[in-house]
């Protein structure tokens, strides 16, 4: 028998013992690790030996330790590439992180995560979402805050997307101290907007009502040269209500057919039609609507006035767009659209049908 004992064997049947050996200080142990540890069953730990116990140690016999008991903690992780482990005092955890990412499927926590790096979270087309529950009955919202930290200093809050070559591109800023939102594109709402005080943009199509105690902006428009005999089918998304359109009947020799946008499209919005070239003699200018809507209103002429009452299309003659000619068009909820027409030629120059 091998034996590098501290203590003195006093009771030996013989027959060989395995070396190294470690002898148990109390009679009574078999010399297992036994967890949960039942009723009438002893474990003894030796001097200078370690009992490491995962999580929960259940004891309902007799714990005789004359060594050192340590309880340790499961940390839930990804651990495929890493190979040792350290106990923090608190947690059993990996020490060699390759990606230094926490890759458990699940984290619960009812506190807070502090994370001192940049946060990822979810997968490419992994239909990964982020939810943000509603903080109370009163603020039934959720909430995003901006900064935790120097809290003396504006902080504010900004979107960037991702374009499809992969470029970053500002798409929203919020700023801290006066709260001025800026977008970049084209903003979109598809209910009602309250703005409380400046709504500052290049362009702001509407399909339904502004109302403001004040509106200010710039008019928007297009030149129509008549090159050759065109068709212009028009729709809102082109020619936006409001837009003064400008039409050069002298460019070219060509006629020009205008229909105008399906009326559903700009219920009470209004087109402007300005003539402010020298016509080619020959050229005609038509105006037609684009379903059963009718027009009504009046031509002012050198030789007097006509009623417009349900015509379908207005007809210039050849060369009778004159320079000066003003075509004012607003459309109604009625399938009515009102026009107006000033012009230098004479009645039977324009002819409503």
């Amino acid at each position: 028998m091998a034996c590098n004992c501290k203590n003195t064997v006093t009771s030996f049947l013989g027959g060989d013992v395995p070396n190294p050996t470690t002898f148990l200080n109390c009679g009574e142990a078999d010399g297992t690790y036994n967890n949960p540890l039942s009723t009438g069953k002893t474990q003894c730990i030796a001097e200078d030996n370690v009992l490491r116990i995962l999580d929960t140690y259940k004891i309902s016999g007799t714990v005789k330790n004359s060594g050192q008991i340590v309880f340790e903690r499961t940390f839930t992780g990804d651990t495929d590439s890493w190979e040792e482990w350290n106990n923090d005092g608190t947690y059993f955890r990996p020490i060699k992180q390759t990606d230094t990412k926490l890759s458990a499927q699940t984290l619960d926590t009812s506190g807070y995560i502090n994370a001192a790096g940049s946060i990822t979270t979810g997968t490419h087309d992994g239909s990964d979402i982020l939810y943000v529950n509603r903080f109370n009955s009163t603020y039934a919202y959720g909430h995003i805050y901006g900064g935790r930290s120097d809290e003396n200093d504006p902080v504010g809050l900004r979107f960037v997307t991702r374009n499809t070559t992969g470029l970053a591109q500002e798409a929203f800023t919020l700023l801290g101290d006066d709260r001025k939102a800026t977008f970049q594109g084209n903003v979109v709402v598809s209910g009602n907007n309250t703005t409380l005080n400046t709504l500052s943009a290049t362009n702001v199509y509407c399909k339904s009502v502004i109302t403001a105690s004040t509106v200010s902006a710039k008019y928007s428009g297009v030149t129509i040269a008549n090159a050759t005999d065109t068709t212009f089918a028009m729709t809102t998304a082109t020619f936006r209500p409001g837009m003064v359109v400008e039409f050069d009947m002298g460019a070219g020799s060509g006629d020009i057919v205008v229909e105008l946008p399906v009326l559903a499209d700009w219920y009470y919005g209004k087109y402007t039609f300005l003539f402010t070239a020298t016509p080619n003699a020959g050229s005609n200018f038509v105006i037609n609507g684009a379903g059963s809507e009718k027009f009504y209103g009046m031509t002012m002429c050198l030789d007097g006035n006509e009623i417009i009452n349900g015509a379908d299309t207005i007809t210039f003659g050849a060369g009778k767009t004159t320079s000066g000619t003003k075509v004012e068009i607003i459309s109604t909820r009625e399938d009515r659209m009102m026009m107006y027409i000033t012009s230098n030629s004479n009645k039977a120059d324009i002819t409503p049908s």
